[in-house]
């Protein structure tokens, strides 16, 4: 019974620290997507940030291997870059936003001189969110796994 309870106690930590790494780390998901050439909008609210903007190629012959992106916010320019996209279908980091204030953004995405032989959809550009906000009922969790455990246990061998 001692050990049961100390499985669960460490399962309690092992989760709470585990998922703090993974919403530090690896929480994103998917905000926009747009193929090349084209454009996409997105609305972003307050505390929604920081976003990441990267480019991938498509895998295949006629690839782009360089690409224009421009930003908009609320019909505002706000930036434009010429990305140079890696020869696999590994993303390019193009830029990291942080939103001050709630708007409608648009990533638009041309090849700066489209050659015929390239197709739509041979690249794209994605906007990725971080959710850097945990769910707290995995902590009230882990918590009392952790805390029921060692109370438990203590008790168990007092």
């Amino acid at each position: 019974m001692p050990f049961i309870l100390f499985l669960v106690a460490l399962a309690g930590f092992l989760i709470a620290g585990g998922y703090y790494l993974y919403c530090t780390f690896f929480g994103e998901r998917l905000l926009a997507r747009a193929d090349v050439p084209g454009e996409v909008t997105f609305e972003v609210q307050p505390g929604t940030q920081p976003m990441v903007v990267t480019a991938r190629r498509h895998p295949g012959d006629g690839a782009p291997r360089a690409l224009r992106v421009e930003l908009e916010r609320e019909g505002s320019w706000v930036w434009s870059r010429d990305v140079r996209l890696k020869p696999s279908d590994e993303a390019v980091r193009i830029d990291d936003l942080a939103a001050d204030r709630p708007g409608r953004y648009r990533i638009k995405a041309f090849l700066p001189a489209a050659p015929r032989e390239v197709g739509r959809n041979a690249a794209a550009v994605e906007v990725h969110l971080r959710i850097h906000q945990p769910r707290t009922s995995v902590y009230v969790l882990a918590g009392g796994m952790l805390a029921g455990g060692f109370v438990s246990l203590l008790v168990l061998l007092a």
